[in-house]
């Protein structure tokens, strides 16, 4: 019996899964729970069946598309019928310069983990990043939706009132990035060029010089405190997959959650609170051997070698299972 398979099985089946008034107007996507491959070109017209799908097949990872398509389901994306994309932001925690990340090298593969001191860093480039969302380009609270991926990072989604917004294509994607990141960005084009040009950081209001207001003043060496490390990518792909809210993220078996505002991520802690499995525990067999003491969601916990039959909080064993690294013989 498998009993990975039933944990997941039965957390869907009261799982709080959210999804876009719109959704049937979007393309699913999942990667299947054995094979580990991708189905996509699915889509649905309602939350009971997206649920029922969820329940009997249980994949690792559950998405739907940014884009919004007359016929989601048709296989070739020129059938699709475009009618526009959300404006997405991805925030990968492991990407931020002073992340201390966690390497677990197994069978030959590498799986990584990271501290809550790197969620730290990542919240503070979310911040930075709703704050150019709402006073560089005007977008309200209600426009934007903050998602912790349930796993490294935060997941931003625009879906703005001005339809136009929707229709942006890659290229004017790409200048959003760079705004955002400071690619290109010379100081001294800031500045006024005029000689004798009385300059005040207090009669801006906009752009980045607003961003060096805090500083009172405006230099290079402040520029790498003012960026936004999002995934340059992902922004500019109008196909993109957003993790469906409530399904768990099958790298490290936490659910994607939504956050309501600023209070909410800053309030946000990296812990195993996070877990829907965390108040119980199971007997796991080691398939390898590993470190002595293993650091996940900010505790230390002593495992042992390949055939070892250990005893573990659930969210541990789930984490351990979904990366083949442990099977899960016994919940208690």
């Amino acid at each position: 019996m498998d009993l990975l398979k039933g944990i997941l099985s039965s957390y869907y089946t009261k799982a709080d899964l959210i999804l876009p008034d719109d959704f049937p107007l979007r393309e699913f996507a999942f990667q299947t729970y054995k094979e580990g491959v991708y189905v996509r070109h699915l889509s649905f017209n309602s939350l009971a069946v997206l649920r029922d799908y969820l329940i009997k097949k249980t994949p690792r990872q559950a998405y739907y598309s940014s884009a919004l398509y007359r016929d989601p389901a048709a296989e070739r994306m020129e059938d699709k019928g475009w009618l526009g994309s959300e404006l997405l932001f991805d925030i990968d925690a492991d990407h931020i310069k002073g992340c201390d990340k966690i390497e677990l090298k197994i069978n030959g593969k590498v799986i990584a983990l990271i501290k809550p001191s790197c969620i730290e860093l990542a919240k503070e480039h979310e911040l930075r990043l709703l704050d150019i969302l709402k006073n560089d380009f005007g977008f309200s609270q209600s426009e934007i939706k903050i998602q912790f991926s349930g796993n490294r990072g935060f997941h931003t989604i625009v879906r703005p009132k001005d339809k136009e917004w929707l229709l942006l294509e890659p290229h004017h994607r790409r200048e959003i990035v760079d705004y955002i990141k400071g690619i290109g960005l010379s100081v001294e084009r800031l500045l006024p060029r005029i000689k004798n040009v009385k300059f005040s950081l207090d009669d801006v209001n906009g752009g980045w010089l607003r961003r060096f207001k805090k500083f009172g003043e405006v230099d290079e060496y402040l520029i790498d405190q003012l960026v936004v490390e999002i995934d340059e990518q992902v922004t500019q792909d109008i196909s993109r997959l957003i993790r469906i809210p409530g399904s768990i993220n099958g790298k490290l078996g936490l659910p994607a959650l939504i956050l309501n505002g600023e209070s909410d991520l800053i309030r946000f802690k990296y812990d195993a609170d996070l877990s829907p499995f965390n108040l119980d525990y199971a007997i796991v067999r080691l398939k390898y051997d590993l470190p002595k003491k293993l650091e996940f969601l900010g505790e230390e916990y002593i495992l042992g070698l390949k055939g070892d039959n250990v005893k573990v909080p659930l969210h541990l064993a789930v984490f351990l299972a979904l990366n083949d690294i442990a099977e899960i013989v016994k919940i208690m």
